[in-house]
């Protein structure tokens, strides 16, 4: 559940907390007066794409912050711990900071987190409506992802999708066999040429080979250098060693009287052990070395070697095991391909998996189908449609799919004895909005998510329409949390909390939201039926409205 929401020089916010109930919350307030701004910085803590005109006029930043609290068995407490992010206050904290140059970083729980990481969490948290869901309905797909979303038919319609994909990888391979039959042997044939070719050097590092060879070809200039080096730490009349030990007797007895020399002695000390590992370390190295002609000789030719075959094959000698590892890879392919008929079995055999799959799947769905449509028919009629009725049309595909068997169509019709016809034909806009939103409270009934977000999902309705949708609402707000913007008293006067949004005409101009009190509802409620001027009557209008409210929850 969503609980608080900061935000810093967010948009039109200059400084805003806000804290959010629990049940039904509403956002209400002018035209332009901003009441997206709660929505977008919500939507931007869960990974949305921001840019600069997210950053309040004038500020460096915008910086925004939404808390919420979880159950310890939920899908996010399973995340959290999955990616070891649980907090012990069992709350989830997601921040999102924007730059002016449209840079943007993110936390959770205070730890750096990518925008993919806040998306993947964001869906079990919250599902966003809003009101261009309507044109989903218009798309054809819809009606079979709402089918299958609101029966729980995901895991089997992933099945066919993954049967398919087997099914038509097998085809492709099938015919990458007959294809390759002709020239195969040929191929085969040059590819064994090449790896016996290049087995025997690639058993050998490059790098290593190389390194050691540039080590014995300046062999004498090394222990030249060397043999200077122990001389200058440890073998002169005055070497390093010697006089850091002076430095560190000098210094030794007055460590006690300065923190800093205290400071400066432990550093020599530190610098005294350095200077003996390394010329330790120094001798070890001049006494293993020895220069063998022969070996070089034989470095030599391997790199010879290397060099040759790399200029062959057109790669860097660097490459060539890659290379090797390559052409193995297709001889494998190219043996497995020996038999066609072999994979001409594997695709019928995966044909016929995925036609089982996609048989069941149309099976379940026929079956959810009708008891679907009655309840949608019963949810739609209230809001003014008294004879509206939906049916699922299934009619097979010519060649099947992905997807399945059939495609799916709903059909509609809003007048008695008049047929049903697909939705996208015969609905009128109203119609439409007013399905959208039964369709998606359906939805949202089967989610996961604990908060529900409807941004202006009740435009195009009105009057009593209106109240039936505030009753929806309010009902499903007694199992989630329920975030809505609107434009309608009937809807704004069920919630559990009015959230007002107002613009300042400061300079810069800013909004503000706060939470209303029941007088400052009434007040407000009034507004949205009656506009501007607020009189007894829409006072009155606004009051009965409220009253409605708590009739039904008792009557619930």
């Amino acid at each position: 559940m969503l609980t608080h929401l900061t935000l810093i020089n967010f948009a039109l916010a200059d400084h805003l907390a806000l804290d959010i109930e629990t049940g039904f919350n509403v956002l209400t307030g002018e035209t332009g007066a901003g009441k997206s701004l709660l929505l977008d910085a919500l939507s931007a803590c869960l990974g949305e794409r921001t840019d600069s005109h997210s950053v309040r006029f004038g500020s460096d930043k915008a910086d925004v912050t939404a808390v919420f609290n979880y159950q310890p068995e939920s899908l996010e407490a399973k995340w959290l711990e999955q990616h070891e992010l649980a907090d012990e206050s069992g709350e989830i904290h997601l921040r999102r900071v924007i730059f002016a140059t449209g840079r943007s970083k993110a936390w959770i729980n205070g730890r750096p987190s990518s925008l993919a990481e806040l998306k993947d969490l964001g869906r079990f948290l919250v599902q966003l409506y809003s009101q261009h869901s309507q044109q989903q309905l218009l798309e054809p797909p819809y009606p079979k992802q709402w089918l299958d979303r609101y029966s729980s038919f995901e895991a089997p319609a992933q099945k066919v999708r993954d049967a398919y994909a087997t099914w038509q990888k097998s085809i492709r391979q099938h015919e990458q066999a007959l294809l390759a039959q002709s020239t195969r042997l040929q191929r085969i044939q040059t590819l064994e040429q090449q790896l016996e070719e290049v087995e025997e050097i690639i058993v050998c590092n490059y790098a290593e080979i190389e390194q050691e060879f540039d080590r014995l070809s300046h062999h004498e200039h090394i222990m030249q250098d060397c043999a200077y080096s122990l001389n200058v730490l440890d073998e002169a009349e005055q070497n390093i060693s010697q006089e850091i030990s002076g430095l560190v007797r000098r210094l030794e007895g007055h460590t006690g009287r300065s923190e800093q020399l205290a400071s400066i002695y432990q550093a020599l000390m530190n610098a005294q052990s350095e200077v003996d590992d390394a010329t330790a370390h120094l001798r070890q190295f001049i006494d293993k070395q020895s220069f063998d002609p022969e070996r070089m000789e034989q470095l030599n030719q391997d790199l010879e070697m290397f060099h040759r075959l790399a200029r062959k094959y057109r790669t860097q000698p660097e490459q060539l095991k890659q290379e090797y590892e390559t052409w193995q890879h297709e001889l494998l392919q190219l043996q497995q391909l020996e038999d066609p008929e072999t994979l001409a079995e594997q695709v019928q055999h995966n044909e016929q998996m995925f036609l089982e799959h996609a048989q069941t799947l149309d099976q379940l769905r026929k079956h959810a189908a009708t008891p679907l449509a009655q309840q949608l028919t019963e949810q739609v009629k209230p809001l003014a449609l008294p004879e509206a009725l939906f049916e699922f049309k299934f009619d097979p595909l010519e060649h099947p799919t992905a997807e399945g068997l059939s495609s799916i169509q709903l059909l509609f019709t809003a007048n008695k004895g008049i047929p049903a016809q697909p939705l996208a034909r015969v609905a009128s806009g109203g119609e439409l909005s007013r399905i959208a939103l039964v369709m998606q409270v359906m939805n949202a009934e089967k989610t996961d998510a604990e908060v529900l977000v409807f941004d202006e999902i009740d435009v195009g309705i009105s009057g009593g329409t209106a109240e039936i949708v505030g009753r929806l609402l309010s009902g499903l707000a007694k199992h989630v949390q329920i975030l809505c913007i609107t434009h309608q008293a009937q809807v704004a006067a069920y919630s559990d909390q009015h959230l007002l949004v107002k613009k300042q005409q400061s300079d810069p101009a800013s909004s503000t939201i706060f939470a209303l009190n029941e007088t400052q509802r009434i007040d407000e409620l009034a507004r949205m039926t009656g506009g501007v001027e607020i009189n007894e009557t829409t006072l009155q209008h606004a009051t009965q409205l409220r009253q409605l409210k708590f009739q039904n929850s008792v009557k619930a």
